[in-house]
């Protein structure tokens, strides 16, 4: 079935390159758009007035508006920091008319606009229209460019980029993250994930337009988070102009990737955006695979020249395989002497998820100086998980699956609400840029497991095959008792200008208050005595930025943060405590080059405390049985380091993103109890899964002269040792190594050809899963696309 559906889009996407249907009523307009420096200018957008055409410059300054009707027009020219031009322009039927273009410079910048450096603005992560040289806050950026030059597919291809963030493993569809050493939950999670800053989670996909991951306590704008920061995407939006691309992405290890991003006008008032992908891939090990179509559409509409409304959907299904890497219990030395394309799971143990969602974004400016924004959002995420635990015998060196076979069916459905007032005013000498915030979020996940324990069967180390059969059964969901949160909150925050600009006072604060419990319908009965479990708190931010000369700036701030704990009777924990976290940070950032070069250093000190461990009742029990356990939360945990950050071109035509971050966890307290054996201590450790080091380099070059639209890419990454087990042992070490990618292309008009090496130099290397195993990372890959832009 799969092959058949390459070919179908293979098939599909190839017609559309055979050409286009000239039609002899049907006239064009082209030329070329210069700078002041008389060089090509790229990104430009060029449109006819109160019409569907319309286009962007090319590499070269070139433009191209085909199939205009005869007749008499207005040719719109516009980018940011130059001074919209329209041109009157005949369009003469069979005939190119050409025109050539001079930008102008302007003396004004308009807020909401992709640039480099600190002039950078991140309002859906921050919710300040500030740009970052002015926010006493670490935010990372990921932009478009970079993420189409690394032709990057996934979550971990964008957050490569961004220092002091790592993964550590994968559970089917869900990636776990670590941020500045802490772990922000599985990705399939919508706690520490945004998307337009609303608590909305979905997988990563191409209705990504960037990604955002603001560093340390973000509880003051978003309630409830785990300290290490949060991941925002940003979607793509309508552009106002009729446009289309077809891409097409091959790559070794079985990956076809075509996709399709277009948009234009339904009216004088409505545009639309619509994007949507199709992708198959294996994997350098065997039997591992994952499968994605999504289709995501976008309709804004301008209401009045002061509101305007944007409707997002998305619709989604997933399935990958849950890959554990080596078995559990194998050590890092035993592991890397066996074949790293070994597969021990269940070869039809998978993931499949399907996700929709559908938001609105209001906005309404009152005034030039003040608006409002509201964002409602819903999401409902089913994931069915079929897996079964592969477990080392050390005995016979083998492997057996004695922990059991087990499937999870859940349903998670999010509602959230926020409504943002924004505010520039002034108090004698002093600027104020205010935010005051209201949200409302609920979350419902009824979950429900089968597993069979134990599981009879063994299988060779060295030559795995499965011969048993899964014994498990497809839970069933019990609606009539429905586990939920709601989380309320109000903020406040505000950016005060003062001394011409040069200091910058952050003062903000938030009440959160929160609500876990089950709620009880149809033929379920509420239990004797039963209350739902209420939290509030308060959490403050305190930060200030000061310019001491030009494009050189000094940070400060401080944070706090907590997030809810659910009861879990069961397992022992009737009255949770919050994680709290706390962390203070300075720093300086620098903008050079004419703000086209930014500049971040950093330094934090980050903790966290009541977290979340499980003492093991019987050593030798399955871990899938949730009477096993029992909770504890004596968990307190210390991060502190250096990051730095590079962003921005260094010339027109080369481009730097460079990010190193060096940092140090330590374990204050915590003390885990295993079964009968005497309990453990793991006070002075450092916390699995995070390098002390990490460097990533990505630099790209295009040429303008020789071969123009000839561009060339490479990366570093490089990431230290990392401890591969809670006691920290040697044997267990991920040992650093560095990989390199490359990158060649070539735009030509209205084509662009991408070929990418990843690990050209085919490092083997492991992640640590969240259940402690091994596994081996992608080798070496090559992908190649052809992207045409109609």
């Amino acid at each position: 079935m799969r092959s058949i559906i390459r070919l179908t889009l293979l098939t599909m996407f190839l017609a559309s390159l055979s050409g286009t249907v000239y039609s002899q009523s049907y006239g064009a307009v082209s030329g070329t758009v210069t700078n002041t420096q008389n060089e090509p200018e790229e990104g430009v957008h060029v449109f006819i007035v109160q019409s569907s055409f319309g286009t962007n410059s090319n590499l070269d300054g070139s433009y191209a508006i085909n199939g205009v009707p005869p007749g008499d027009y207005l040719l719109a020219i516009t980018k940011v920091g130059f001074l919209e031009q329209q041109i009157p322009v005949t369009i003469s039927a069979d005939e190119a008319t050409t025109l050539d273009v001079s930008l102008v410079p302007s003396t004004f910048q308009l807020d909401d606009v992709t640039v480099y450096g600190q002039k950078r603005r991140t309002i859906h992560a921050t919710r300040l229209n500030a740009p970052l040289e002015q926010t006493p806050l670490s935010v990372n950026i990921v932009p478009k460019e970079l993420l189409a030059q690394q032709q990057a597919i996934s979550l971990e291809d964008a957050l490569r980029n961004v220092s002091g963030v790592s993964k550590y493993g994968s559970y089917g569809l869900s990636d776990n993250i670590n941020i500045r050493g802490f772990d922000i939950g599985l990705a399939g999670g919508p706690e520490n994930y945004r998307i337009n800053g609303v608590m909305i989670r979905t997988p990563y996909s191409d209705y990504v337009e960037e990604v955002q991951v603001l560093k340390g306590p973000a509880s003051i704008l978003y309630g409830d988070v785990e300290p290490g920061g949060i991941i925002n995407y940003v979607t793509k939006k309508p552009l106002g102009y009729e446009h289309a691309s077809f891409e097409f992405k091959i790559g070794q290890y079985g990956l076809y990737r075509p996709s399709i991003d277009m948009g234009g006008k339904l009216g004088s008032k409505l545009d639309y955006r619509l994007n949507t992908v199709y992708e198959t891939s294996e994997s350098s090990r065997d039997e591992v695979f994952n499968e994605q179509f999504m289709v995501a559409p976008s309709i804004s509409w301008k209401i009045s020249d002061q509101t305007s409304i944007v409707f997002d959907g998305l619709l989604m299904r997933n399935e990958a395989t849950i890959d554990w890497g080596m078995p559990v219990g194998i050590s890092l030395q035993r592991a890397k002497q066996l074949d790293p394309a070994n597969f021990y799971g269940y070869p039809d143990g998978t993931s499949e998820g399907k996700n929709n969602m559908v938001s609105s974004t209001l906005t309404h400016s009152f005034s030039n100086s003040w608006s409002i924004r509201n964002v409602i959002a819903y999401s409902n995420q089913e994931r069915l998980l079929h897996d079964v635990y592969p477990i080392y015998n050390s005995v016979n060196d083998s492997v057996e699956y004695s922990f059991g076979d087990y499937r999870e069916l859940s349903r998670t459905n999010t509602f959230s609400n926020f409504l943002d007032l924004n505010g520039n005013f002034t108090t004698g000498s002093m600027r104020h840029r205010f935010m005051a915030s209201i949200d409302i979020s609920r979350i419902a996940r009824p979950v429900a497991g089968n597993f069979v324990f134990p599981l009879p069967g063994r299988t060779s180390l060295t030559n795995p095959s499965w011969d048993a059969a899964a014994l498990s059964s497809t839970p069933v969901l019990n609606d009539d008792e429905l586990p939920f949160t709601l989380r309320t909150g109000f903020n406040v925050q505000d950016l005060i200008s003062l001394l011409d600009g040069k200091l910058n006072v952050l003062i903000g604060g938030r009440f959160s208050k929160f609500t876990t419990g089950t709620k009880f319908r149809g033929a379920a009965q509420e239990p004797t005595g039963y209350e739902d479990t209420e939290e509030s708190k308060f959490t403050p931010r305190l930060g200030f930025t000061y310019e001491v000369t030009e494009g050189t700036s000094f940070y400060g701030s401080y944070a706090e943060s907590f997030s809810s704990v659910a009861p879990s009777p069961g397992r022992g924990l009737t009255d949770p405590k919050p994680l709290i976290g706390d962390q203070i940070e300075f720093g300086i950032k620098q903008s050079l080059l004419n703000d086209r070069l930014g500049i971040t250093v950093s330094y934090f000190d980050l903790n966290r405390k009541n977290v979340l461990q499980f003492d093991i009742i019987d050593s030798n029990g399955s871990i899938s049985d949730p009477d096993n356990f029992r909770a504890n939360q004596s968990g307190e945990h210390s991060s502190s380091g250096l990051e730095l950050d590079v962003n921005g071109k260094l010339m027109d035509n080369w481009q730097v993103f460079t990010a190193f971050s060096y940092f140090k966890t330590e374990v204050i307290n915590e003390v885990v109890q295993n079964g009968t054996s005497e309990p453990v201590d793991y006070a002075g450790f450092e916390l699995p899964n995070n390098p002390n080091s990490k460097f990533s380099l990505w630099t790209q070059y295009t040429l303008k002269s020789g071969i123009p639209g000839l561009s060339t890419g490479l990366g570093v990454f490089h990431q230290g040792d990392m401890f591969g087990d809670r006691l920290n042992t040697s044997e267990n070490t991920i040992e650093a190594f560095t990989r390199i990618d490359a990158m060649l292309g070539y735009q030509y008009k209205n084509i662009m050809l991408r070929f990418n090496v990843q690990n050209l130099s085919d490092v083997d290397t492991f992640q640590r899963s969240i259940f402690g195993t091994y596994v081996p990372q992608m080798q070496r890959r090559v992908i190649g696309s052809i992207a045409v832009k109609l």
